[in-house]
């Protein structure tokens, strides 16, 4: 059923599509992370993953009547721990399922895995851009996320990036670091821009459930340092800001024409095919619905997928009214924000007479800025963004 929905949507389907590959593996699973990803310490298994996922990518592609791919996304884990031989496999096995066109191919990267051998091997295979977690320059708080950082040395693989890649890169950051000081912050993210990525991204800290941190801190440690965190956020992206980076998303600053083309498709709501374990696509039906389908997060679960009659994991239809929430949602963490009518289309009189009352609350607030054509979110209104989600939610009836 899975396969034959895919098949009914995609037939005439004339708009490019993401594509996003999920590599589990990494150096050492750090303490703050809540991804399928795990060490690297069975080459085969790694090798058979690999594998499998290139060929699951070309049956889904050809089972939506082989769409045209205009963006990839390499991701986990940390891709670039595989060996230079299997990480090309992967790479050319993906270039030949997805052809030409392709305008951006992301990889992720760790400066401890960033040798030149390696960008070599991403330039020829058609990779144009690179997304390096630093997440601190200080070792004091990479200590404190459990990230290993005992030979942490990230400078030769900035400086080899900066100087010898050809195509765009961003260096990622996390802010609100537990106990981090302004001066920390600020130290971190004017480091960053000394190295001159095209793209910045600043993600706050989650302190996720089940994850090592979380087990380690406590329940309480989320509101014991939310103060803090609001404020060393917002003062580095300040910094980023006086730079000339331009805040286009809630996490992501950019020069200009270095935003995140994949990453956009996710904020729009294009449709994407992902693959490997825990990976998800979203495929939009005709009826005005979306399907999601979830990769199993267990790799021994993930290689027997497809050798059954279908190829998709887990799949969940999501109706319009939840598509309504998750648009705003999207749209909301975005410089561009989204059209009011998006919003209140697709509801009932009443309901949406109460979704423009609110809209107005929001901008009379400072929340947001409202105009007859476009909702945009200010810098307060993202500071409170789950809060006014949540509000959003009640008056659309899904709370």
């Amino acid at each position: 059923m899975a396969s034959a929905a895919a098949e009914q949507h995609y037939r005439g389907e004339s708009g490019a599509i993401g594509v996003y590959v999920h590599v589990p593996w990494c150096r050492a699973k750090c303490d703050y992370c809540a991804f399928v990803s795990q060490p690297m310490d069975n080459p085969r298994l790694a090798a058979a993953v690999v594998s499998h996922s290139v060929a699951l990518l070309q049956r889904r592609l050809r089972l939506c009547g082989n769409p045209r791919v205009d963006t990839v996304y390499v991701g986990g884990g940390t891709p670039t721990v595989l060996s230079a031989a299997l990480l090309q496999q992967l790479l050319g096995g993906i270039a030949g399922c997805v052809g030409p066109g392709v305008r951006e191919w992301t990889v992720e990267a760790n400066p401890d895995s960033v040798t030149d051998l390696q960008l070599g091997c991403l330039a020829d295979c058609g990779v144009t851009r690179l997304s390096i977690g630093v997440q601190s320059f200080q070792p004091r708080l990479l200590h404190a996320l459990g990230r290993s950082c005992r030979t942490f040395d990230p400078h030769r693989a900035l400086t080899s990036v900066a100087c010898g890649w050809s195509g765009q890169w961003s260096l990622d950051l996390i802010s609100g670091i537990m106990d981090q000081s302004v001066l920390e912050a600020t130290d971190d993210v004017e480091r960053a821009v000394g190295y001159g990525p095209p793209h910045i991204s600043l993600y706050d800290l989650a302190i996720e459930p089940g994850t090592p941190l979380a087990q380690r801190l406590g329940r309480s440690a989320a509101s014991g340092y939310a103060n803090r965190a609001a404020l060393t956020s917002a003062t580095a992206a300040g910094v980023l800001q006086r730079c000339g980076y331009r805040r286009y998303e809630v996490s992501s600053y950019a020069r200009p024409a270095a935003e995140s083309l994949h990453n956009g498709g996710y904020w729009t709501m294009r449709d994407f095919i992902g693959v490997g374990p825990s990976s998800a696509s979203a495929l939009s039906r005709a009826d005005g619905t979306v399907v999601r389908y979830c990769d199993p997060s267990d790799i021994a679960a993930f290689l027997l997928l497809g050798r059954g009659r279908g190829c998709w994991g887990r799949a969940e239809r999501v109706n319009r009214r939840s598509l309504i929430l998750e648009r705003a949602m999207l749209g909301l963490r975005t410089a561009a924000g989204v059209s009011p009518a998006e919003i209140t289309e697709q509801l009932d009189r009443g309901r949406a007479a109460a979704t423009r009352q609110l809209l107005q609350r929001w901008d009379a607030r400072g929340y947001a800025r409202l105009s007859a054509t476009r909702l945009t979110m200010t810098a307060g209104g993202w500071e409170r963004l789950d809060l006014c989600l949540r509000e959003l939610a009640a008056v659309i009836g899904l709370s």
